[in-house]
């Protein structure tokens, strides 16, 4: 959605965050809830309606996702490897995979309804992999309901996630496309005959700064399309609502 600064300011506002993992989406939505934005998270609403049922059954639990507590939906998705380390076998590793993407895109098209259907203005907490749906008209439709802005790293908090990543390696969702040749390389790189020799920590320290570098474009081809970029350091410690609309109308002209 592209708009003026005055059609923003003087409007209902419907804004959705995009950006990879750890660059603050979730913190700024949670931060806005609590000042009178209705806050719509795409994590949240893909593991309580979309993946409920997949994650009890998969995982033997009953525990619930909360926006607080996403480690179910995360625990779900899994990695690719070795079942003795918590690796999952290919086939259920694309299953999930599959299931995921499904979910995403069916969450973005309820929060399309949500702006549709609310009257308060709304922020969009979509997830880091909002750049990989390419099911027609997903992605189209979150850009007309709302304006994309793309919370952009410095290189600096670029390393910062990387070394999250490797300090701590999590679940990633992954483009399809690019998902095989990166599991041959790893495979012929490490010497491995079957992906269940994988090691899980070790394929996702591996494959994570690939995935964020193939990622950043597809950001910014999104905010360039639907919405503008803001670079991070312009959006933190931001104490009140107007201070967050101040800060996105002034990339607005």
């Amino acid at each position: 959605m592209m708009l003026s600064k005055e059609e923003f300011l003087n409007g209902k506002k419907s804004v959705t965050l995009i950006g990879m993992s750890g660059v603050g989406k979730t913190y700024l939505s949670q931060a806005l809830a609590k000042k009178g934005w209705e806050c719509f998270s795409c994590d949240y609403e893909i593991g309580v309606t979309y993946l409920k049922e997949e994650i009890q059954q998969t995982l033997g639990i009953e525990g619930q996702v909360t926006v607080e507590n996403l480690s179910y939906l995360s625990q779900f998705v899994g990695q690719l490897g070795n079942p003795e380390l918590g690796g999952l076998p290919m086939d259920e590793f694309l299953r999930r995979q599959k299931i995921y993407y499904e979910a995403e895109c069916a969450s973005i098209l309820d929060a399309c309804k949500t702006v549709q259907n609310t009257e308060e203005d709304i922020l969009i907490d979509s997830t880091g992999s909002l750049c990989e749906i390419e099911k027609p008209g997903v992605v189209e439709a979150l850009g007309k309901s709302s304006l994309f802005v793309y919370l952009k790293a410095s290189p600096e908090e670029e390393l910062t996630v990387i070394q999250r990543a490797q300090d701590d390696p999590k679940p990633l969702f992954f483009p399809p496309a690019l998902l095989p040749q990166w599991i041959e390389l790893y495979m012929q790189s490490n010497r491995h005959r079957m992906p269940e020799d994988i090691v899980p920590n070790d394929f996702s320290r591996w494959v994570f700064p690939r995935l964020l570098t193939s990622r950043l474009p597809k950001y910014q081809f999104l905010a360039d399309q639907y919405g503008i970029t803001i670079p991070t350091s312009k959006l933190q410690n931001l104490s009140h609502p107007d201070e967050f609309t101040e800060a996105v109308a002034a990339y607005l002209s």
